[in-house]
C-alpha cells in the first residue's frame, strides 16, 4: 500500500540531516598536508577563510527561507572564488564543485526541485576525481539526488549513481571513519533503501534501511540522536514494506530511546513520536496515531517554533491521519496552514505544499463543495506544471479535478485532464493496477458516447485492485483515493442500473472496515501460530505477483500491445494466489473469518430475504450518498439527492440530540425524506421487515429515530413502520442459523458490574501532583490502568441483570457480578453453554485508552496475571460462545469505531467469531430499569414464538405502551436498542 504521506516525504529525513547537521565540508582533507587542495596551504588561504563562514552560515542562521538564501550566498562566494583559483595542472580548485553540492540541497529545501537537481548533477559529475579528499558531501549529494531522480521516475538511473558513490565512499573513508562519514554513509544507505523500495525491491529496500540503522548504531551508541533517527527510519520502511507488527516494535523503541536519553528540544525526539503515530494510523489505530502526532506536533511547536518547516511537516502528518480518518472538516484548515508554511519555505511548486492543496481539496469534495475543491486542485495541478512527470503526484490530484469539474458542469475540461493523465498513467513505468484501471474508468465515465459494457469493465476492474491493495494490507483500510473511485463506481451503478455492480461496492467499502477493525486479532492469530505467520508471508509473495501480473496485463492493453504471454503469466500468478487463499482458509478458518469477505451476488442476497422482507443498503462515501434496495424479487441501485455531506450532517444532528433528550424533528424528517425518496417508497410498498445495511456515520445512528416515510404517514416512526433488524455485512452468512423461534427454556449467562481497577492511593497522588513531562506523552503496549480507572462504575447493572433473571423462566442461570465477572469467567463451561449470554459493562473503541488497539469490554481483574480485565475483540474471537444471543447492555455497545470505522464492525465480528448467532446492542447507555425490561420481554416474546427482530420490536412497542415506566415514550428510552443479524 501507498504510504499516506509517502508522496515525497521520502526526502525528509535525508534533506533534515543535510542541512541541519553541523557542515563538514572539509572534515576529510583539512589536516592531510599532502593534499594539494588544502585550504591549510598558503595559496589558499582566502578559501580558507570563505570556507570557514560559509560553515558558520550553515551551522548558525534560521533555517526558513531568508536564512538559507544568506547560507547560499555564502556558499556561492566560495564557489566563485574557488573558480577563479587554478591548480598546477591548470583546472579549478574543487571547492569550486564541492560548492555547488552543498547550494543544491539548499535550492531543494527551498523548492526549486529542478534547479538543484541540475546543480547536484554537475556538481557531482565535476566532483568525482576528488572523491578521496571530499568524500562526505560527494556521499550527501548523491543520496539526495538519487531520491530526487526516483521522485522523477528514474530509479534506475539513481540506483546506478548511488550504488556506484557508495562503493567509491566506503573505500574513501576505510581508514577514517570520522563522525560526519558515519552520518554520510547512513544517509547513502537511506537513498539506496528509498530507490530500491519504489523499485519494488523490498527485501533489499530493508537491508540497505537496516544497515544504515547498524552503521549508526555501532558507531555512534544505540541512544544517540542520529540512531533514534535510523530507528524511525527503519520503522517507515517496515511500514511500506507492509511489515506492520515490526515496524510498530521498532517505532516504538525510537520512542522508548527518545524518551529516555534524547532532550525534547532535538528533532529526533518529536520525530520518533511522529513515526510512531505513522506507524499506528497505518495499523487500523488511527486514535491513538493521532494522540502520538498531537503530541510531536507540540513539541515541535514548543522547541522549533510555529513557525518552521519541520512545524509545517508536523501539521502535514497530523492533517494526514485526519484525512485518513474522514474528517474533512477538520482538514482543511490544518492543510491550509501547512501549505503556507511550507510554501515560504520551499516554494510554492515544492512537494509537500502542492500535496497540501491537492488533500485539501480532496476534503472540500467530500464536505460537497466542488467549486471549491476544483479551484485548489487546479492550483495543485498549475503548480506541478502540465509537462510534469510525476504520476504520483499526478493521482492525487486530477482524479479529484475531473470528478469537480464534472459537478460544477465542465465536461470538456474533465475530460480533457483524463484523457492526459490516462496517457500519463500508461507512460509511466512506476504506477500500479489501482492507478491504471481508475484512470481507465475516469476516461470512459467523462466520454460523452462512452460505450456501457467498456464501462462496466472499467468500473469492475477498479474494484478488484482496490480489493486486492485491502486483502493485503487490511489494517490500513480504504485511502480517500479508494473512496473517490469508489464513488464514481457507485455513481456509474445508480446511473445505469446496475444493482450488482453497486453491491459489490457497497460490500468492498463495508467489508474493508469490517477487516480492519478486526486486524489486531488477525495480528494475534498469526504471532500465536507460526505457521500462519509463514502462509501470510506466502500469500503476500503471491499477492505481490498477482499485482504485478496484473498491472502488465493492463498496460498491454491499453498500450495495444501482444498479451497473450502475459495472459499466461497472470492466469498462473491467479491460480497460485488463490490456491494460497484456499489453503489459509482450509488450515485457519478463524484467520479467513476475520478477512475481507468474497463479494456476494444479487441472487443470493434475494434467496436469503422471505416475503414481505427486504434490504436497504445505504453508502455515504465521498462525495455522493447512494442506496441499494433488495426484494425477493427485485434490485434497484439508486443515487440520492442528498449529499454525502449533508445526508451525515442530518444524521449527527440527529444523532447527537437525541442523546441530550432534546430530538431534532426536522433533522429526523429531513433524512427520512432523504434516505426514503418516492421511488424507494414505491419499492419497498410491500416490505414489513426491513433489514439495514449502513456504512460511515450512518452506521451509527438507530433508524427507528427516522420520520418521514410519506405525506400520508409524516409523522410516524420507522420504527412504526417497519420491523428493523441491522445487518453489519451485505451478504448471509455462511452456517447462519435459520431465523428460528422458540418456545424451550434457555440457559442464561450474565455479567455485570465489574470491579473497575484502580491505581494504588500513592501512585493517584503523585500523578495528581506532579506537572506533565514530556515522557508522560509515551505510554508502553501494556493497557494505561489510569485510564481505565477512570471509567465510573456501573452498580446499577448488577440490579438490571437479576431482573433479567428473574423475569424469566430459564432451564438455568449464571450471573457473575462485580469481582466475579472476570475474564476467566467467559472462559467456564457454563458461558460456553448458554443460550442467552449478558454483558453489561463498558465497551470501548479501538484506541479510545492507549494500550487497547482493539473494541473491548471491560471485566473485573482475575487471579491470573493475564486477565487484565480488559476483554478485547481478538481475546473474544477465540472464546467457545455458540449463543444463540448476545445481549450487550448499557455500554454503548453500538458506537461506531473511532477513526472512521462503523458501528459493530468489531466486537459483532469477534462474538460471531466466537460462535454466537445475533447481537442485541445499544448505541447509547440507557437507564438500568429500561434495559432490564427490553432485555426481559425481548426473550419473553421470543420464548412465546416471535422471531427475534419481532420479539424486540414488540417489546419495544410494549416499553412506550404499556410499561408505565417514567420517560419510556422518549426516543432517548426505546431508540437505541438495535438487533444487529449474523
Amino acid at each position: 500500500m501507498r504510504a499516506i504521506t509517502s508522496f515525497s516525504i521520502r526526502c525528509l529525513s535525508l534533506v533534515a540531516a543535510l542541512l541541519w547537521a553541523p557542515s563538514v565540508v572539509d572534515a576529510a582533507h583539512a589536516s592531510e598536508q599532502s593534499s594539494p587542495y588544502s585550504t591549510d596551504l598558503p595559496q589558499f588561504a582566502h578559501l580558507r577563510a570563505l570556507e570557514a563562514r560559509a560553515n558558520d552560515l550553515q551551522e548558525n542562521e534560521a533555517q526558513d527561507a531568508l536564512g538559507r538564501g544568506r547560507i547560499i550566498a555564502g556558499w556561492k562566494a566560495l564557489q566563485e572564488a574557488a573558480s577563479k583559483t587554478f591548480l598546477q595542472d591548470g583546472s579549478v580548485h574543487p571547492l569550486a564543485h564541492i560548492a555547488k553540492l552543498k547550494i543544491a540541497s539548499l535550492l531543494y529545501a527551498n523548492g526549486e526541485i529542478d534547479t538543484a537537481i541540475a546543480l547536484a548533477e554537475e556538481g557531482i559529475a565535476q566532483s568525482r576525481p576528488y572523491m578521496a579528499d571530499y568524500p562526505i558531501p560527494m556521499a550527501d549529494s548523491a543520496a539526495l539526488l538519487g531520491v530526487l531522480w526516483t521522485q522523477k521516475g528514474e530509479p534506475e538511473r539513481a540506483l546506478a549513481m548511488v550504488e556506484a558513490t557508495y562503493g567509491d565512499f566506503t573505500q574513501a573513508i576505510a581508514d577514517k571513519p570520522s563522525a560526519g562519514a558515519i552520518l554520510a554513509k547512513s544517509n547513502l544507505e537511506h537513498s539506496l533503501s528509498q530507490i530500491t523500495l519504489r523499485m519494488g525491491r523490498t527485501q533489499d529496500a530493508l537491508d540497505y534501511q537496516k544497515a544504515s540503522l547498524d552503521t549508526r548504531e555501532a558507531s555512534l551508541g544505540p541512544y544517540h540522536p542520529d540512531t533514534v533517527a535510523a530507528y524511525y527510519n527503519y520503522a517507515q520502511t517496515l511500514r511500506r514494506a507492509g511489515q506492520m507488527q515490526e515496524a510498530e516494535a521498532i517505532a516504538r523503541a525510537a520512542v522508548e530511546r527518545a524518551s529516555a536519553h534524547v532532550d525534547p528540544s532535538h528533532p529526533s525526539y518529536a520525530r520518533a513520536f511522529e513515526m510512531l503515530g505513522i506507524v499506528l494510523a497505518n495499523s487500523g489505530r488511527p486514535i491513538e496515531a493521532t494522540e502520538f502526532l498531537s503530541n510531536a506536533l507540540e513539541l515541535k511547536r514548543r522547541y522549533e517554533g510555529a513557525d518552521t518547516l519541520i512545524f509545517g511537516y508536523g501539521i502535514h502528518n497530523l492533517a494526514t491521519i485526519l484525512l485518513q480518518r474522514r474528517q474533512f472538516e477538520e482538514v482543511r484548515p490544518l492543510f491550509s496552514e501547512a501549505e503556507e508554511i511550507m510554501s515560504r519555505y520551499q516554494g510554492p511548486s515544492s512537494a509537500f505544499p502542492v500535496l497540501a492543496l491537492a488533500y485539501n481539496g480532496q476534503a472540500s469534495l467530500a464536505l460537497g463543495e466542488p467549486a471549491e475543491a476544483r479551484r485548489l486542485l487546479d492550483d495543485a495541478f498549475s503548480r506541478l506544471g502540465k509537462d510534469t512527470k510525476d504520476v504520483e503526484a499526478l493521482s492525487r490530484i486530477v482524479p479529484d479535478l475531473v470528478r469537480s469539474l464534472r459537478l460544477v458542469d465542465l465536461p470538456d475540461k474533465a475530460l480533457g485532464h483524463a484523457v492526459a493523465y490516462e496517457q500519463r498513467v500508461l507512460a509511466s513505468d512506476t504506477t500500479d493496477a489501482f492507478e491504471i484501471a481508475f484512470s481507465r474508468l475516469l476516461r470512459v465515465s467523462a466520454t460523452p458516447s462512452r460505450d456501457d459494457r467498456m464501462l462496466a469493465e472499467a468500473a469492475h476492474a477498479v474494484l478488484g485492485a482496490i480489493r486486492r491493495s485491502t486483502v493485503s494490507d487490511q489494517a490500513a483500510g480504504l485511502q480517500v483515493r479508494h473512496l473517490a473511485a469508489i464513488d464514481l463506481v457507485l455513481e456509474t451503478a445508480a446511473r445505469h442500473q446496475d444493482p450488482s455492480l453497486m453491491l459489490a461496492a457497497m460490500s468492498l467499502v463495508s467489508g474493508s472496515d469490517i477487516a480492519r477493525a478486526a486486524s489486531r486479532g488477525t495480528e494475534k492469530l498469526s504471532s500465536d501460530h507460526p505457521e500462519l505467520a509463514t502462509m501470510l508471508s506466502f500469500r503476500r509473495q503471491m499477492s505481490d505477483r498477482f499485482e504485478k501480473a496484473d498491472r502488465a496485463m493492463l498496460l498491454a492493453l491499453a498500450r495495444g500491445g501482444n498479451a497473450a504471454d502475459l495472459q499466461v503469466e497472470l492466469d498462473e500468478a491467479s491460480s497460485e494466489y488463490e490456491a494460497a487463499e484456499r489453503s489459509l482458509h482450509e488450515r485457519f478458518p478463524a484467520w479467513a473469518g476475520m478477512g475481507l469477505q468474497t463479494t456476494p451476488s444479487i441472487s443470493a442476497l434475494r434467496a436469503s430475504l422471505k416475503e414481505g422482507e427486504a434490504v436497504f443498503a445505504v453508502a455515504p462515501v465521498y462525495y455522493g450518498s447512494y442506496a441499494l434496495v433488495v426484494t425477493p424479487d427485485s434490485a434497484h441501485a439508486v443515487q440520492l439527492t442528498t449529499s454525502r455531506r449533508q445526508l451525515v450532517d442530518l444524521a449527527n444532528s440527529l444523532g447527537s440530540s437525541v442523546r441530550v433528550g432534546a430530538l431534532d424533528e426536522g433533522a429526523s424528517h429531513a433524512l427520512g425524506h432523504a434516505l426514503f425518496p418516492q421511488g424507494v417508497r414505491d419499492q419497498l410498498a410491500n416490505t414489513k421487515k426491513l433489514h439495514i445495511h449502513a456504512s460511515g456515520p450512518l452506521g451509527s445512528l438507530p433508524f427507528s429515530l427516522v420520520k418521514g416515510w410519506g405525506e400520508d404517514d409524516d409523522a410516524a416512526w420507522l420504527t412504526d413502520r417497519f420491523v428493523l433488524s441491522y445487518m453489519s455485512a451485505l451478504a448471509p452468512r455462511e452456517g447462519k442459523s435459520a431465523d428460528k423461534v422458540t418456545s424451550d427454556a434457555l440457559n442464561l449467562v450474565a455479567f455485570a458490574a465489574p470491579q473497575i481497577a484502580n491505581f494504588t492511593i500513592a501512585t493517584a497522588e503523585q500523578a495528581g501532583s506532579a506537572s506533565l513531562q514530556i515522557s508522560d506523552f509515551f505510554t508502553r503496549t501494556s493497557v494505561d490502568r489510569l485510564a481505565v480507572s477512570t471509567l465510573p462504575p456501573l452498580p446499577g447493572t448488577a440490579e438490571e441483570v437479576r431482573a433479567i433473571a428473574t423475569s424469566v423462566p430459564w432451564k438455568n442461570k449464571q450471573l457473575f457480578i462485580g469481582a466475579e465477572a472476570n475474564e476467566a469467567a467467559m472462559r467456564r463451561e457454563e458461558t460456553s453453554r448458554a443460550d442467552i449470554l449478558v454483558l453489561a459493562t463498558h465497551g470501548l473503541v479501538a484506541g479510545e485508552i492507549e494500550g487497547i488497539a482493539e473494541p473491548a469490554l471491560i471485566l473485573s481483574t482475575g487471579a491470573d496475571a493475564s486477565d487484565d480485565g480488559v476483554l478485547t475483540a481478538s481475546e473474544i474471537a477465540r472464546l467457545d460462545i455458540p449463543a444463540d444471543w448476545v445481549i450487550l447492555s448499557s455500554c454503548d455497545s453500538a458506537a461506531g469505531m473511532g477513526g472512521g470505522l462503523p458501528a459493530f464492525s468489531g466486537l459483532a465480528q469477534a462474538f460471531w467469531q466466537a460462535g454466537a448467532d445475533d447481537l442485541l446492542v445499544t448505541h447509547w447507555k440507557v437507564r438500568d430499569d429500561i434495559a432490564a425490561f427490553v432485555s426481559s420481554r425481548t426473550v419473553l416474546n421470543y420464548l412465546g414464538g416471535m422471531t427475534k427482530a419481532d420479539a424486540l420490536h414488540h417489546a419495544i412497542r410494549q416499553l412506550r405502551t404499556e410499561s408505565g415506566i417514567e420517560g419510556a415514550a422518549s426516543p432517548f428510552a426505546w431508540a437505541p436498542f438495535v438487533l444487529i443479524e449474523r
